[in-house]
C-alpha cells in the first residue's frame, strides 16, 4: 500500500509539470538555414516625436514565403526589441511597407539591427546584419521650400554647420516643392520652408496636406516680412492664429529691432554684421497672446507646437538680402530651435522624469498586482475542509490511519504546488495592465505609459487599440544603463503588426520581470482646462480660478508652477477651483515647495512607499499616475512656454488595450497657462 500511495503521488505530480509545460511561444528565432533567395533591407524615412518611421523593403527570388519579417534593434546597453510583421511574399516578389520603432529601440541599438524572414513554425530562414540603418540611409536632412525665390534661400542650408537627428548629425540639402499632391512631396522631409508664397493658391487638399505633415511631427519655418499676408493665408485658424499689426518699411525702427536688446538673438544677429532696420518686418506681437505661440528668445520669429510638430512664424522674409549675411551657425539655430521646442530630438527616456516614470509604474503594480495570489488562501482552504479529509478517509479505510501526520503534508505541498503550476498557465492567458496615458486636454495625441504583468511562464502580448501607431520599450534610465542582451537574436520585447492593428508583448524566457512599454497615437479631444487670472501670491496658494470643461471627473488636480505643487481633490466635469478658496478650505490635499526642485525630491515627498511617511490621506496609486503625466507635461512643455503645469488625473479613462485583458487605467489631461509674478514666470 505505501508503494501505491507514492506511486500515486508521483504520477500526480508527472501530470501536473506535463500539463503545465504545453506552451506555445512565439517566434523562437531558431536558426535552421539560409535560403539565398530572401534579401532585404531597412532606411529610416523619418524621425517623429519619440519614434522613427522605417521603412523595410524585402525581395523573394526563389519560392513562396509565408511567415514573419522580423525587425530586431540589438545593443549592448538595452534589452532588445523585435519588431514583428507578418507578410506573404509570392516567388519574384517585392514589397514595402513601414514600421514605427520607438527611439529607446533604435537611438541605443546606434541603427544596429538585423533583418529576420521567420517561417510559420518559428525557424529562421534568413539573417541580415544590418550595420547602420541611419548613416546607410540618410546622407542629409531635406528642407522642402514653397517659394516665388527659391534662388533667394540658398543661405537657409547652412552650409558647414550639421543637425543631430537621434545617433547621428547630417547637413541641411533644400528641395523645392511643387504646387499639386504636396501630401506625397512631403515624405521624407523634415523642415518645410514657406516663404514669399501665396498659400491660398494652393488646393484644399495641399493645404490639408502640410497641415497634417506639421501636427504629425514636421517642423515648418514661415517667413513674413512685406510679403506676409500672402504667406499666412489660407491655413486654418485652429491650425495659425497669428495676426499681423503693422508691417514696417525698410530703414525704420521694427519690432525686431525694437526687441533685440531683451532677447537672445541681438549679439548673434549683430555679430553677423545684420542691421534689422533694412529689413522689412511684420509685427506680430499680439501672436504670442493668441494659442501657443510664444516669443523666441533665440531668433527674430513667435514660436508655437502643432501636434507633434513645431511652427516658427518670423518678423521678416527669410529671403531678405540682409538676412543672407547670416552666419551659417545661426541658420541652422533657426532649426535647432524648432526640434528643441516640439521634443524632436530629445528623449525623455533619458531624462529623470523617464526614471521617475518608472517608479510610480512600479508603484501602481505593486499595489494591484497582490491580488493576483490570494486565489492561493482558497486553494490551502480548500485543501484543509476537503482534500485532507477525504485523504484521511482512505487511510482510514486502508488501516493505515498512523500514515496521515506524513502524508498530508507531503500531499499538500504537491497539491498546492500542482494547482499553483496548472494556475500559472491558466492565468497567463489575461495579462495585466496598469496604463497611464497623457495628453493635452484639447489635444489629438496621446502618450502612454503602461506596465504589462503576468505570473506565467508563457511568452505573451496584449493588443492595443487601432488608434496606437507606435509601440516599444519604456524602460527608462535604469534599464537603458543595466539592460543585458548583447545580439540580434536575443531580444525581450516584442511588437508585431498584423491585420488586427499593433500588439506588444514579452518573451519570458529572457526575463520573468514585468514589461514596461511606451506607445503614441491619436487621442479624441476631451474638452478644455481653463484657467484665468493666475497670479503668484507669495507665501500659500496663487490666485485665479480654474474650471474644468472637460468630459470627465478628475480624482486630483494639480497646478504645476515656479519650482510649486498643489493638488486638489475630486475635480467634477465643469466645477470651477478657486486657488486661494480651495487651498483654505481643504480641497488641497498635497503641497511641495522647494527651492532645490527636482523630479526625483517629489517622488520621495509625494508617494510615501518611497518617502516612509505616514499615508498623507490620498489614494497614493492615484497620486503616482498624476506624477507621472506631470512628467509627460513637463517634458513636452515648449521652451518659453506658459509659466504653469495644470494638469487632472482620471481614473477609469480609456483602455489602451482590447480582447479580456484586465486594465487598470488612468488618463491625465493638462495644459499650460500664463502664471503673473513670482520668480521665472511669464509677466
Amino acid at each position: 500500500m505505501r508503494h501505491k500511495i507514492w506511486k500515486a503521488a508521483a504520477l500526480l505530480l508527472w501530470a501536473v509539470i506535463l500539463l503545465s509545460g504545453k506552451t506555445e511561444y512565439a517566434v523562437q528565432a531558431k536558426q535552421e538555414q539560409y535560403p539565398a533567395f530572401l534579401s532585404g533591407d531597412v532606411m529610416m524615412l523619418k524621425k517623429e516625436e519619440k519614434s522613427y518611421v522605417m521603412q523595410v523593403t524585402v525581395e523573394n527570388s526563389g519560392e513562396d514565403f509565408t511567415g514573419t519579417v522580423q525587425v530586431v534593434f540589438a545593443s549592448l546597453n538595452t534589452d532588445n526589441c523585435a519588431y514583428n510583421t507578418e507578410i506573404t511574399l509570392p516567388a519574384q516578389g517585392k514589397k514595402q511597407f513601414t514600421i514605427r520603432v520607438t527611439d529607446m529601440a533604435a537611438d541605443t541599438a546606434k541603427g544596429i539591427c538585423a533583418l529576420n524572414f521567420v517561417d510559420e513554425k518559428g525557424n529562421i530562414l534568413q539573417s541580415l546584419r544590418l550595420s547602420n540603418v541611419f548613416r546607410n540611409t540618410m546622407t542629409e536632412i531635406q528642407a522642402g521650400v514653397l517659394s516665388e525665390n527659391y534662388e533667394g534661400l540658398v543661405h537657409m542650408e547652412a552650409k558647414g554647420e550639421t543637425l543631430d537627428m537621434g545617433s547621428m548629425s547630417y547637413p541641411i540639402k533644400l528641395r523645392k516643392l511643387q504646387e499639386g499632391s504636396l501630401k506625397e512631396q512631403l515624405e521624407g522631409v523634415y523642415f518645410l520652408i514657406i516663404d514669399q508664397f501665396d498659400v491660398s493658391s494652393l488646393s484644399e487638399k495641399d493645404i490639408q496636406a502640410v497641415q497634417n505633415w506639421v501636427k504629425d511631427g514636421g517642423w515648418m519655418l514661415v517667413g513674413t516680412g512685406e510679403y506676409a499676408k500672402q504667406t499666412l493665408s489660407g491655413f486654418d485658424q485652429d491650425f495659425m492664429d497669428v495676426h499681423i499689426s503693422e508691417i514696417s518699411e525698410q530703414g525704420e525702427e521694427n519690432i525686431i529691432s525694437a526687441n533685440a536688446d531683451r532677447n537672445g538673438y541681438y549679439y548673434i544677429y549683430r555679430e553677423d554684421g545684420i542691421d534689422f532696420t533694412n529689413m522689412a518686418a511684420a509685427d506680430l506681437s499680439g501672436s504670442c497672446r493668441n494659442g501657443n505661440f510664444y516669443e523666441s528668445m533665440e531668433n527674430p520669429a513667435v514660436v508655437s507646437t502643432v501636434g507633434k510638430g513645431a511652427m516658427a512664424v518670423f518678423y521678416c522674409c527669410l529671403g531678405e538680402e540682409e538676412l543672407r549675411k547670416a552666419d551659417s551657425y545661426t541658420i541652422a539655430s533657426m532649426y535647432q530651435e524648432l526640434m528643441g521646442s516640439s521634443g524632436g530630438y530629445y528623449s525623455d527616456e533619458y531624462s529623470e522624469w523617464g526614471y521617475i516614470r518608472q517608479r510610480c509604474l512600479a508603484f501602481i503594480d505593486h499595489i494591484n498586482t497582490e491580488v493576483d495570489f490570494t486565489w492561493l488562501k482558497g486553494m490551502i482552504f480548500i485543501y484543509v475542509v476537503l482534500v485532507g479529509p477525504v485523504f484521511y478517509l482512505i487511510l482510514r479505510k486502508c488501516k493505515k490511519c498512523e500514515w496521515y501526520w506524513i502524508g498530508a503534508p507531503v500531499l499538500g505541498i504537491f497539491f498546492i504546488a500542482g494547482v499553483y503550476l496548472l494556475g500559472q498557465g491558466i492565468r497567463v492567458k489575461e495579462a495585466r495592465v496598469y496604463s497611464v496615458t497623457a495628453q493635452k486636454a484639447d489635444g489629438d495625441y496621446a502618450d502612454t505609459y503602461f506596465m504589462a504583468y503576468h505570473a506565467g511562464t508563457r511568452p505573451w502580448e496584449v493588443s492595443l487599440k487601432d488608434h496606437y501607431k507606435a509601440a516599444g520599450p519604456g524602460a527608462g534610465w535604469s534599464r537603458y544603463y543595466y539592460g543585458g542582451s548583447q545580439n540580434a537574436d536575443q531580444y525581450y520585447y516584442t511588437v508585431r503588426s498584423g491585420s488586427e492593428g499593433l500588439s506588444v508583448g514579452i518573451k519570458p524566457e529572457e526575463n520573468f520581470d514585468n514589461g514596461f512599454f511606451y506607445a503614441e497615437g491619436s487621442a479624441r479631444h476631451r474638452g478644455e482646462i481653463t484657467c484665468k487670472n493666475l497670479k503668484h501670491a507669495g507665501a500659500g496658494a496663487p490666485e485665479g480660478t480654474i474650471t474644468n470643461e472637460t468630459d470627465c471627473d478628475m480624482a486630483y488636480m494639480a497646478v504645476f508652477y515656479n519650482e510649486n505643487i498643489l493638488v486638489f481633490s475630486d475635480v467634477k466635469a465643469g466645477e470651477t477651483i478657486d486657488l486661494q478658496r480651495d487651498y483654505g478650505n481643504g480641497k488641497c490635499v498635497y503641497e511641495y515647495s522647494s527651492y532645490s526642485y527636482s523630479p526625483d525630491d517629489v517622488l520621495y515627498d509625494m508617494l510615501s512607499m518611497y518617502s516612509y511617511h505616514d499615508d498623507k490621506g490620498y489614494a497614493q496609486d492615484d497620486m503616482a499616475a498624476l506624477l507621472i503625466g506631470m512628467g509627460i507635461a513637463d517634458d513636452e512643455r515648449p521652451e518659453g512656454a506658459a509659466a504653469a503645469v495644470v494638469i487632472g488625473v482620471v481614473k477609469n479613462y480609456d483602455r489602451i488595450t482590447t480582447g479580456k485583458c484586465s486594465e487598470l487605467s488612468y488618463g491625465c489631461l493638462y495644459t499650460y497657462a500664463e502664471m503673473k509674478g513670482g520668480p521665472h514666470a511669464s509677466n
